[in-house]
């Protein structure tokens, strides 16, 4: 959703209308007069802004076409990033503040793997299983959570099925999480593996830990003998 900040045209209309019957009633045929009607002017403006203040519209944006080169990847970020409009519009309609936070936290999990994967489309393998059924059943289980919570009664079987979904939510968010780590593996070995070298090769120079400068010195007296 993007923020639109819309102002009000009264101040505007306001200022037109006391030139109007400034000119009307009072005379404009020197520069005092003219000074005058500006700072009435100004006064106005500022009145009339503060009790129409400016109105803040939420647009909702459509998500731009993933480009990345790759047709399969860009068919699975497409679809899952459809998907997670869903997942939002479910977090606006259900008013339970503990299951929105929840729902919060799983679409912004959502967000960042999509992101992730058009930034790496040979990822989108990795996200299959989670978009063709983790995200789906999610989406699916939070929509019966809707319908029951408009409902507004509190039968046994309604009751049990939302503490259900209430209860499953937290584990949602730890699973997704995991399936964002995952996707992080191979960079996490390559960190892991320039780490490893750049410390034995630091070592054998005697740069590191109590061999650190020895090296300088043996040079120093072998150039004396």
């Amino acid at each position: 959703m993007r923020k639109i900040t819309q102002k009000s045209a009264l101040p505007v209309y306001s200022i037109a209308a006391l030139w109007l019957l400034w000119a009307s009633f009072f005379p404009l045929y020197r520069i005092w007069h003219f000074l005058l009607a500006i700072l009435f002017s100004v006064v106005v403006y500022i009145s009339v802004s503060r009790l129409c203040p400016p109105k803040i519209i939420l647009v909702k944006e459509q998500p731009k076409p993933a480009d990345t080169g790759n047709r399969d990847a860009d068919a699975l970020i497409d679809a899952g990033r459809s998907r997670l409009e869903r997942l939002n519009r479910l977090d606006e309609e259900i008013s339970d503040e503990k299951v929105s936070a929840q729902i919060a936290r799983i679409a912004g999990v959502c967000g960042k793997i999509f992101d992730y994967v058009e930034q790496n489309p040979k990822k989108a393998p990795q996200i299959r299983l989670f978009l063709n059924y983790y995200l789906p059943t999610t989406i699916k289980l939070l929509e019966s959570y809707s319908r029951m919570a408009g409902q507004k009664i509190s039968g046994e079987n309604i009751s049990s099925a939302m503490r259900g979904v209430e209860g499953i939510l937290s584990t949602i968010g730890d699973a997704f999480e995991k399936q964002l780590d995952h996707l992080f593996a191979d960079e996490a070995l390559d960190i892991s593996t320039d780490i490893t070298v750049l410390e034995g090769m630091m070592a054998r120079e005697g740069l590191t830990g109590d061999d650190f400068g020895q090296k300088p010195q043996n040079t120093q007296q072998e150039r004396k003998q």
